[in-house]
């Protein structure tokens, strides 16, 4: 997998390689990875989370509208699909929820802009285990805008980021947080996001 290595905490999303640049395994690993996790999934995601461990199952969700109504959609595999021993075997596991309609908007609301804020990197290193993150929004024009940050510091902007995604997640998974915790802790950081 790919990974960056992280000196300092970095405050924003960097923008994520093209997935079709990579040969042999790796590009295997992506062609059939995303394939298999994003089963049900839109096009064009209007928020779209997902975690590679290096060690462990990769899940996402994405803000999907189904039959007029918007729901998160939570898919994780059923083991690491990179370990694998069998691909064929893996399963994707799949659940969602309906989240209040001011949840859903803060939502939006922070995808467009983490959107925004994805630049560039300084440097590019590779690391070799951790947890890459990937997030996605489509923006105004129809293109596909997919931000990446590895291995965040649970206390920066970016960890407290993966760490309300993950419990956007566990909503999907039909676990009992309180969406009313998760969208003030969206409010939190997305003033300061915005500082």
């Amino acid at each position: 997998m790919t990974i960056f290595l992280c000196y300092g905490q970095k405050q924003h999303l960097e923008p994520v390689k093209d997935f079709e640049q990579y040969e042999g395994v790796l590009k295997e690993y992506y062609d059939n990875v995303f394939t298999l996790l994003y089963k049900g999934y839109s096009e064009q995601p209007i928020a779209r989370y997902t975690s590679m461990p290096s060690f462990s199952n990769e899940y996402s969700f994405s803000i999907e509208t189904l039959e007029g109504k918007n729901y998160v959609v939570s898919n994780r595999l059923s083991e690491s699909y990179w370990y694998a021993k069998n691909r064929k075997k893996v399963k994707l596991i799949s659940s969602k929820t309906e989240p209040t309609n001011d949840l859903y908007l803060k939502i939006v609301d922070l995808f467009k802009l983490l959107q925004e804020q994805t630049k560039k990197p300084e440097n590019d290193l590779m690391g070799l285990d951790g947890v890459t993150y990937y997030f996605a929004t489509t923006d105004k024009n129809g293109q596909i805008k997919i931000g990446e940050t590895w291995s965040p510091n649970d206390n920066s902007l970016l960890g407290r980021l993966v760490i309300i995604c993950d419990n956007i997640y566990s909503l999907g998974n039909g676990n009992n947080l309180s969406q009313t915790d998760i969208l003030k802790d969206i409010d939190k950081l997305l003033n300061d996001l915005k500082q």
